[in-house]
């Protein structure tokens, strides 16, 4: 049995590697598909980040997924949810497909605006901990210059959660693990909530509404993930509107109390399982 992770940042799956390892498992980490050789699993787990430094790579990862889905290789967060995950845009289209509340989105206008009559948030195309997101004031036109219409840039509707939080919900397979949120904060978003800091809030499963797990698993269905997190705001109606979709995120550290085991642990149980009979 042997299992392929494809990663541009090694040291963020290193623990899940030595704990696979050490359950037997033959495990090749890789940055480049043409790496991957072997027969088994393969599990991308290639961040967001890499489509901002290298888009040409990113376009390459893409391809190799699709081959290997082509030639019936059993791949997790393959070729779809890899492109969501790094385009913002995509993911709008993605959430609106599955009937779920979103923001209204467009593509950005460069030294112009494709949203008017209200504050937008400007948004990149792919990132991470909320690097290069700004507010534009109602009649504020994008930044002529920053960025160009091929670039993938959106304007946002910018929504005021009713709790003052964002929620993100963490995913195994089909299965939720459990829900992280954390208090907004005015002109940031950095939303990773994978610090312990005291004012994250975790809750299992049980705790969170039937409609939230519902919109969650079909978003999963849609954009094919397994391993990731989803993340969502309240509005004044008590709704879910999601504004994000994440296939590399990361555990809070206070993950196993709430599930009461590691969930490093239930994702190397999980890939041990999808790889049987590989």
């Amino acid at each position: 049995m042997s299992i392929s992770i494809l990663t541009d940042i090694p040291e963020w799956v290193r623990p899940l590697v030595d704990l696979l390892e050490s359950r037997g498992i033959k495990v090749q980490v890789a940055d480049d598909p043409e790496e991957i050789v072997a027969n088994g699993l393969i599990v991308n787990r290639v961040s967001s980040l890499l489509a901002e430094r290298d888009k040409a790579r990113a376009d390459r990862i893409t391809h190799s997924l699709r081959t290997w889905e082509a030639e019936g290789r059993s791949v997790i967060n393959g070729s779809l949810c890899f492109q969501t995950g790094y385009s913002k845009l995509a993911q709008a289209k993605l959430f609106t497909e599955c009937g779920v509340l979103t923001p209204l989105t467009y593509p950005a206008v460069p030294g112009g605006r494709a949203i008017h009559g209200q504050a937008v948030l400007l948004k990149p195309p792919a990132g991470g901990f909320g690097r290069g997101i700004r507010t534009l004031e109602d009649g504020e036109p994008a930044p002529d210059g920053l960025f160009s219409r091929d670039e993938g840039w959106i304007e946002q509707e910018m929504l005021t959660a009713a709790d003052g939080r964002v929620h993100r919900i963490e995913v195994l397979g089909s299965d939720i693990l459990y829900e992280a949120s954390s208090p907004l904060q005015a002109d940031k978003f950095d939303y990773c909530l994978a610090h312990p800091e005291s004012d994250v809030s975790l809750r299992p499963p049980r705790e969170i509404a039937p409609k939230v797990t519902e919109s969650v698993k079909k978003i999963l269905q849609f954009a094919r993930m397994e391993l990731g997190a989803v993340e969502y705001l309240l509005d004044e109606k008590g709704n879910s509107v999601f504004i994000d979709l994440n296939p590399v995120s990361s555990f809070h550290p206070g993950a196993t109390a709430v599930l009461g085991c590691d969930p490093i642990d239930a994702t190397a149980a999980y890939l041990i399982q999808r790889s049987v009979g590989l």
